[in-house]
């Protein structure tokens, strides 16, 4: 389905439509085995995701015989990937057509690990050795098409806007709007538009050859057509200047559409994970007075024998994005508590290790250092998130010269914020460095609910600063987990399916292409 989304600042609509998902190959071998050569072995692939409760088979190799350390086998399976999702990947291994034993992993150990490829032992059946699956991601023929649009129509007093449309027949022509410019309201002084980035892949199937698309411009006065150009995007890339035709396909005297073009491979995200780059993680925990004192059943932060609240949101969402970091070492900062009773001192970002290096290895390491360090801790306040996202900028700007790690400032609040300004010039900042943040709600919020935290979101206009400037780009996602049933799991996927969307808008802001593939046996 085709949505127009307004655009507050120009006036101009751009049809939201749903990206098609990047896709995974996956090519699976036997290494240092201790197969028999009169023996045949294959391999089933099965997949588990959150399209599905049950397992889905993706499919079967051809058994080969076996005799020899390496087994290499012909097939390959594709499939779709979510970054946000745990993918389960469930490998059996056959032998004469008959299942002998399984190995599991998951797609973001795969495509996390470096070089995408993982091997795992088997032990089963007699059969000793590894089973190596390697990752790729299937080519995207996508290409960004750049449109500079400047009109000249003489003196005639008219409001022009423009469309872009495709033709979505096989045979013959059926036009849908893409694209519809903002209204040059003061015309013949001004007649170039904005620029506008269309993919090509949803202009024309990526068939910059034969598949034509069409530019039309109107009257916003009286919404009569002034006139269109139509041909395929390869000539319109070839074209800078063209007279305008009238719907029977006559050229109109005086009518002259202007177009500058450049069109540039769009990138995914799993092209640039391939390229070696790191989604690396931050975490910074809420310990304010308003989260309760932990010894109290009902605080947020009371430590039972099943995991509270902090411990679900913390488990759930930075056990996704782990996969991702090559080293597994996380830092991670408490804010709002006083940590040396001594100094009977506020801090407002301090190492959850107490340590001068805050790095804390694995997910589980977190989880058990969190445990430790609250049965100590005294909460008090004010909440100030400033001081974290600063703290991060510092972290990302002494480890990442050349952009090739991009981190994630995963921050848990149970939702009031006293620094408010101080955070949207930190925000505005670190929209320019290669970070995102998310601030995962806990608990019902403050006197306002989550309000704040909303605000920061920012989906409907950029953040300004204190000097009005606009972030750069929207890199604050806020989501609250008591709206999802406290399900860590539908929590995971909510905060983290804006990531690869990030990721990506960063390196085209900064121009830079993936790097070469990194090929890495384990």
């Amino acid at each position: 389905m085709q949505v127009f989304n307004q655009n507050v600042n120009t006036g101009a609509e751009l049809v939201k439509n749903q990206e098609p998902k990047e896709q995974i190959e996956v090519f699976i071998s036997l290494i240092e085995t201790n197969s028999q050569q009169n023996q045949n072995y294959g391999v089933r692939l099965g997949l588990i995701t959150k399209k599905a409760t049950s397992e889905a088979l993706l499919g079967k190799t051809n058994e080969k015989p076996g005799g020899s350390p390496i087994i290499d086998f012909d097939s390959s399976f594709v499939f779709d990937y979510y970054f946000e999702s745990k993918q389960t990947l469930q490998v059996y291994i056959t032998r004469n057509g008959q299942n002998i034993g399984s190995v599991t992993t998951t797609v973001g150990k795969l495509m996390g690990s470096r070089g995408q490829n993982v091997a795992l032992e088997m032990n089963f059946g007699g059969l000793t050795g590894k089973v190596k699956l390697q990752g790729i991601p299937v080519v995207s023929s996508d290409f960004n098409l750049k449109l500079d649009i400047s009109v000249d129509f003489g003196m005639t007093p008219v409001l022009p806007y423009f469309m872009v449309k495709r033709n979505s027949a096989q045979q013959g022509f059926n036009w849908i709007k893409a694209y519809k410019s903002e209204v040059l309201l003061n015309y013949p002084q001004n007649n170039k538009f904005a620029q506008v980035n269309l993919s090509t892949q949803f202009l024309c199937n990526s068939d910059l050859e034969k598949r034509p698309i069409l530019i039309e411009c109107f009257d916003a006065k009286t919404n009569q057509v002034l006139g269109g150009f139509c041909c395929p995007v390869a000539k319109i890339l070839q074209t800078q200047k063209a007279n305008l035709m009238d719907p029977t396909g006559k050229l109109i005297d005086g009518r002259v559409i202007g177009i500058g073009s450049r069109y540039s491979k769009q990138y995914k995200f799993l092209d640039y994970i391939r390229g070696g780059t790191q989604v690396s993680l931050v975490v910074g925990i809420d310990f304010t007075g308003s989260n309760g004192d932990p010894k109290n059943p009902n605080s947020l932060h009371s430590i039972q024998k099943n995991p509270n609240l902090y411990e679900q949101a913390i488990d759930s969402c930075c056990t996704t994005v782990a996969y991702y970091d090559f080293d597994q070492q996380f830092p991670v900062f408490g804010y709002g508590a006083i940590v040396n009773r001594q100094l009977n001192k506020v801090d407002h970002c301090f190492p959850l290790n107490l340590q001068q290096e805050p790095n804390i290895y694995t997910v589980k390491g977190i989880l058990d250092t969190y445990r430790n360090f609250i049965q100590g801790v005294k909460l008090y306040g004010p909440t100030m998130f400033s001081p974290l996202i600063n703290k991060t900028m510092q972290i990302v700007g002494s480890q990442n010269k050349t952009d090739d790690i991009y981190t994630v400032l995963m921050i848990y609040t149970d939702g009031i914020i006293n620094d408010m300004e101080d955070t949207i010039d930190a925000i505005v900042e670190a929209a320019k460095l290669p970070i995102s943040i998310i601030i995962i709600g806990i608990g019902p919020g403050g006197e306002n609910g989550f309000e704040e935290m909303e605000i920061l979101d920012s989906d409907e206009k950029s953040l300004l600063n204190s000097r009005k400037e606009p972030t750069c780009r929207d890199i604050v996602q806020f989501v609250e987990f008591n709206k999802f049933g406290n399900n860590p799991t539908l929590l995971s996927e909510k905060v983290l399916e804006e990531i690869p969307r990030q990721v990506e808008q960063f390196f085209r802001m900064k121009n830079k292409p993936p790097g070469d593939p990194i090929i890495d046996i384990p």
